[in-house]
């Protein structure tokens, strides 16, 4: 009994998340139904005709007002992002995310290209320093005679 309290709690709460437009785990657009309220509570499949007084008695009768006042024309003009599920706002923000993440791996690898360019340039121009030392240190030699 205790868990059928809990589902049919969930039912309601998904019911008037429905009405009012703001469905958290099922897209706002299109019409109201059984498998919706279902499906926006979390439960199983069909698990919604398990509680025969709630469909009768609340159930029904929202679907057939929501329903008589639907238009699909004024409902798909009105969608927009303010109506996305959180599902939805989520599965973007990963997007975006995986997207940031593969651009600065990028901009990592090239900065690392660029940094082993610069080190071998330096290690070069090193070594020709060197060069021109010894064969200054060679030129400047004095010699001592006796």
């Amino acid at each position: 009994m205790r868990k059928s309290g809990k589902a049919l709690a969930r039912l309601r709460a998904a019911l008037e998340r429905l009405i009012s437009g703001k469905p958290q785990n099922v897209s706002p657009s299109g019409k109201l139904t059984l498998n919706k309220i279902n499906n926006e509570a979390g439960l199983g499949n069909s698990y919604i005709h398990k509680f025969k007084d709630f469909i009768e008695n609340e159930a029904n009768p929202a679907i057939e007002s929501f329903n008589a006042n639907y238009d699909p024309v004024k409902a798909k003009l009105s969608q927009n992002k303010q109506n996305l599920t959180e599902k939805e706002k989520h599965k973007a923000r990963m997007k975006k995310e995986v997207k940031l993440k593969e651009q600065y791996r990028q901009e990592r690898d090239d900065l690392k290209t660029i940094n082993k360019e610069l080190e071998t340039q330096i290690s070069s121009l090193m070594f020709r320093l060197y060069e021109l030392q010894e064969q200054l240190n060679v030129q400047n030699v004095v010699k001592i005679s006796q």
